[in-house]
Parts: structure tokens; C-alpha cells; sequence
């Protein structure tokens, strides 16, 4: 019965929200090119100097910024965890800053040298944190299981690049069809 409601809870708190941003990733990827919906989603990062796909370290100045850090991370499963770790630790570090917030003075000390290297400083080692995302998440969640958590999101991952997959070649096809009549 534990495993049962260990599944469920991490169905909830990290399948549905990888699955999502996988599907967004991968769907966007489609629409800007970055990737062919002609090869299998697991062979899309394998070798960055194919045609298939300009999602890579090599073209990330002419991806989105999302994109551009995916694939900073290396892309696939891992980059995308890592990506969705540095997405987590900057947004709950800029709503810790908003809510300690308590006069004027607090918001133009972010203009200071000093609070800038630190900005710097604290995107560098989140950017290690978010590499290192199998030592972050641990500590964030209460899971008893966490390979299984991993598992969970890694079905959830392909779930969501297979879909966002379909979906683009429907859209296409309906395009087609349209055009036709």
C-alpha cells in the first residue's frame, strides 16, 4: 500500500510536471526546427552535428533562451531535469528575494557591485546544482523511493516528447489537408 501511494504522490508532484515541460520542450523544438520529426526522440542528442536537429551546444546562440540552457545541460532526459531544477532554484530564490522585501532600500541594494557578483555567484552555483540535480531533488522531496521518482519521470519525459511529437506531424497533416481544399 506504501509503494501504491508512493507512486501516486510521485505521479503528482514530478510526473505531471516533467511530462508537461517535456511536451512544451520537445513541441516547441518542432516548431522552430530545432529538431526533424523524422528520426526517434532517443537518437535526437546523440550526435549534435547532424542535420536533424540544431539543438545542441553548437547552435544554442540562435535558440530560445529555454532551449539555448537545455541544451547547455546536454540535452534529453538529463538536460531537461536539469533545466526544470535551474528553473525551480532561480524562481524560489527570486520569490524568497520579493517576499523579504521590506522597504526601498532593500530592492536598490540590488544595485550595488557587491550584490551583483553575488547574483553572478549564486547563478554559477545553481547552474552546479542543477547538474547535479540527483543530489538536489533528495533533499526537496519527501520520497522514500527515489529511483523511483526518477523512473516516474523519465516515462513521464518520453510520454511527453512522444506526444508533442504527434501532435506537430496532426497539426501538419491538418495543415496539408487544409490547404488542399
Amino acid at each position: 500500500m506504501d509503494l501504491i501511494f508512493e507512486v501516486i504522490k510521485a505521479f503528482v508532484i514530478s510526473g505531471i510536471p516533467v511530462g508537461v515541460f517535456s511536451f512544451l520542450m520537445f513541441y516547441f523544438a518542432y516548431k522552430k526546427s530545432y529538431l526533424s520529426t523524422d528520426i526517434e526522440i532517443k537518437h535526437a542528442f546523440k550526435n549534435k552535428n547532424d542535420a536533424h536537429s540544431t539543438l545542441s551546444k553548437k547552435h544554442k546562440k540562435s535558440l530560445l533562451f529555454l532551449h539555448s540552457k537545455w541544451a547547455t545541460f546536454g540535452g534529453g532526459f538529463y538536460g531537461l531535469i536539469a533545466l526544470i531544477t535551474f528553473v525551480v532554484i532561480e524562481l524560489t530564490q527570486i520569490i524568497n528575494f520579493w517576499l523579504g522585501v521590506r522597504s526601498l532600500s532593500d530592492v536598490t541594494d540590488l544595485l550595488s557591485i557587491s550584490a551583483l557578483i553575488g547574483m553572478f555567484v549564486d547563478s554559477i552555483l545553481n547552474m552546479v546544482k542543477s547538474v547535479l540535480w540527483f543530489t538536489y531533488w533528495p533533499s526537496q522531496l519527501s520520497a522514500d523511493n527515489f529511483i523511483l521518482w526518477i523512473l516516474v519521470a523519465y516515462v513521464s519525459y518520453r510520454i511527453g516528447a512522444k506526444y508533442a511529437k504527434c501532435y506537430v506531424l496532426i497539426e501538419r497533416e491538418r495543415l496539408i489537408m487544409s490547404a488542399q481544399e
